[in-house]
């Protein structure tokens, strides 16, 4: 082991990191990309489409209102990104060496 010297860096040991703030770090990597995602697609979706419009072409019957549009298509891109942002996390993972124990 090195001596401190003042002005000089050590480097740092990898620090395990505890389970449960993994997760929580996944999670906020899958739903903040999702979100700014479904956020930046239904801008560009309803500027092009009204949503009233497209309420009357697929469900004739109900009435939604611009705003309940926007919601019901702010939500459909959410789960779409959220899903494609889930699916790559999911795919990142290196897989589990055999013998290894699990982090608890």
């Amino acid at each position: 082991m090195t001596p401190k010297r003042p002005g000089v860096r050590q480097a740092r040991t990898a620090v395990a990191v505890p389970t449960r703030d993994a997760r929580v770090r996944r999670l906020g990597a899958i739903v903040w990309p999702s979100f700014f995602s479904a956020g930046v697609a239904t801008t560009v979706f309803f500027a092009i489409v009204d949503p009233v419009d497209l309420a009357g072409i697929t469900w004739p019957r109900l009435e939604i209102t611009r705003l309940g549009g926007y919601t019901i298509g702010f939500f459909m891109f959410w789960l779409c990104t959220f899903s494609a942002c889930a699916f790559t996390a999911l795919l990142v993972v290196p897989p589990r060496r055999r013998g290894a124990e699990r982090a608890r």
